[in-house]
């Protein structure tokens, strides 16, 4: 059993929100060889394809769809955890003035 670093399914979210692997780089800050890499590092392993790539756009295969209905709840599930952990300890009031004149 392989492990899924959730890095890479942040960039399978990226991918297919936006249809095209050099603006998901953009979104998750990598470049564009290194997001298509780490696709296909992980199509290897899994040994299917998880998007259709087209000249100008990549969308989802069925189990690219099913991986990314995996990727998104375990990608909130990290952000979860990690709000409840780390709460900011923030307390009080702020008071703001301006003046008019």
């Amino acid at each position: 059993m392989k492990a899924l670093d959730l890095d890479v399914l942040a960039m399978i979210v990226a991918v297919a929100d936006t249809g095209n692997i050099s603006r998901a780089a953009e979104v998750v800050h990598r470049s564009q060889s290194a997001v298509s890499m780490q696709i296909k590092t992980l199509e290897e392993a899994l040994g299917k394809p998880l998007f259709v790539r087209r000249p100008r756009s990549v969308t989802p295969t069925q189990d690219g769809e099913v991986l990314l209905t995996y990727a998104r709840r375990m990608l909130a599930l990290r952000d979860e955890a990690w709000a409840a952990v780390v709460r900011p300890d923030i307390t009080g009031r702020v008071v703001i003035g301006v003046p008019d004149d």
